[in-house]
């Protein structure tokens, strides 16, 4: 069943009648394995394959016996189809069902009656909380990977692109070749470069998407439009609001997390307490939204978490009870010191 609703997603994809919220999910499930990337891969290149004018003898003959496998009605032969799939763009859901499968059944056509490519190998490396790692790419280009974060790539690249695909946050520093694009998917952004040095931090459900540029020149692509930025600046997405922004901003804050350093200027509790989680492996609880919403000023340079806390006490002023991994925040009575 969930393969049936994905090829429908694909489908109403590819006619470009899909949400925001819908690419980004079906971007997420393509993410998820090399069989997922395969399907996409195969139904999409169907479905470019159905703008030409006649369906050869040998695909018509494999759809009647792939319908017959699945004990589906098999219509008469027909002449060849003139309308341009075009008109496609606007069609209706029952028809986007029947079209759905018709790719079906050509996807399954092409494992009955072709010889099946050789899957490409990946490996998957994630981070914990409070971990880092540093990954040695095929082509030399060196990854270093955040905190609770995912990198899914090739043992080996094709030979005409380079491409990977990042949960979390990460730093790359890209090995130049002209003819191999480099390609970062996260969510629903797709950052190409030839060889530079940037950051992307696209965690999922969090509130910001963003993909920082140090050196050279990347091209980020979402679903409508394509952005080029120059070393210093950074494009930022901010899910409530829907809106994209390229702005400036300070590398010492936006990358120091590979050294464990944390930059915080004047920002909410609420929106840092994330990266304090990823870096010490803790999970912060506000007793109220009224704590949540004290603002912090500081700089921490790989200092332990006690330190941290510390300088949590003085912004608020608040005090804290630890349990385990849990820190409970809050603002003390009046009149009550701090612990």
């Amino acid at each position: 069943m969930e393969s049936e609703e994905f090829y429908s997603l694909i489908t109403r994809y590819l006619a470009r009648q899909t949400s925001s919220d819908e690419n980004e999910r079906l971007a997420t499930w393509v993410a998820q394995s090399p069989d997922h990337e395969r399907t996409f891969e195969q139904l999409k290149a169907i479905w470019q394959a159905s703008q030409t004018p006649a369906v050869p003898a040998e695909t018509a003959a494999a759809l009647r016996n792939v319908k017959a496998r699945l004990a589906l009605p098999v219509p008469a032969p027909a002449p060849p189809p003139t309308p341009p799939i075009r008109r496609w763009r606007m069609a209706r859901p029952y028809q986007l069902a029947a079209l759905a499968l018709v790719l079906l059944s050509g996807l399954c056509g092409a494992y009955f009656f072709r010889k099946p490519a050789s899957p490409q190998a990946y490996q998957v490396r994630q981070t914990r909380a409070g971990e880092q790692q540093l990954i040695h790419l095929a082509d030399g280009s060196l990854v270093t990977l955040a905190p609770k974060s995912r990198l899914r790539y090739p043992t080996k690249f094709s030979e005409t692109s380079r491409e990977v695909y990042l949960e979390g946050e990460a730093f790359f520093e890209v090995s130049k070749n002209p003819h191999r694009p480099f390609r970062v998917h996260s969510g629903t952004w797709v950052t190409q470069v030839l060889g530079t040095k940037f950051n992307v931090s696209a965690f999922r459900g969090a509130g910001q998407t963003a993909v920082s540029l140090v050196e050279g020149q990347v091209r980020v692509t979402d679903e409508h439009e394509q952005y080029l930025l120059a070393p210093g600046q950074q494009l930022l997405a901010d899910r409530a609001t829907g809106r994209i922004y390229r702005q400036a901003f300070n590398p010492t804050k936006v990358t120091g997390w590979r050294g464990n350093k944390l930059v915080f200027q004047n920002e909410k509790l609420a929106d840092v307490a994330a990266q304090i989680e990823r870096l010490y492996g803790v999970k912060l609880v506000f007793a109220d939204p009224a704590t949540a919403e004290v603002r912090l000023w500081a700089t921490f340079d790989n200092e332990p978490l006690a330190a941290v806390l510390a300088a949590l006490q003085l912004a608020g002023p608040l005090t804290y009870r630890r349990e385990g991994q849990v820190i409970y925040l809050q603002q003390p009575p009046p009149g009550t010191p701090a612990n």
